[in-house]
């Protein structure tokens, strides 16, 4: 009925059928359960951050693997926390298959730089950040309303946001 409300384990829907020696036993209804509700997500994004950017420079290693074993083809690069991307390249000959293969490892240059952003930025990046949240929480949740408070302090604005939803909440 509209208006009720249940603690969190106890049964929405359902009904009890009854064994022949008197025990109820208590079936869950198939379907679902939609509720209107309201859900709240706080986000702090700083106004200048440092990252690591990309910077243009790139360097390959290759590697040759053939019957179990492997040798590399070049110098292989310094070993760090990086991008990178590796692929593997079926050798072939007229379209035959050889029984090697050549493994591609491209590393990606990256420096850290400070990135600065505007309030307008930052604003829109946490309400993304908050519908993400409400998404992976509600996946199927029709927004009703926002409120919505921002405020910036020490250079990090502070975002919270109040949904109403109406959601799935058996799922």
């Amino acid at each position: 009925m509209p208006g009720q409300t249940v603690e969190a384990g106890q049964g929405l829907i359902g009904t009890a059928r009854s064994e022949r020696d008197g025990t109820l036993i208590f079936a869950p209804a198939a379907g679902t359960v939609v509720a209107q509700l309201e859900w709240e997500t706080t986000q702090s994004i700083p106004l200048a951050e440092t990252l690591p950017q990309l910077t243009g420079t790139n360097k390959a290693n290759y590697r040759l693997f053939f019957a179990g074993h492997s040798a590399a083809l070049s110098p292989s690069a310094p070993e760090r926390d990086g991008l990178y991307r590796t692929r593997h390249l079926q050798l072939e000959v007229f379209g035959l298959p050889l029984p090697c293969a050549v493994e591609e490892t491209t590393y990606y240059g990256q420096q850290q730089e400070t990135l600065y952003r505007t309030e307008a930025q930052a604003l829109t990046l946490a309400r993304l950040q908050g519908l993400r949240a409400l998404h992976d929480a509600f996946p199927d949740a029709d927004i009703l309303a926002r409120r919505e408070a921002c405020t910036v302090q020490e250079e990090t604005l502070h975002y919270n946001a109040v949904y109403t939803v109406a959601a799935d909440i058996c799922t």
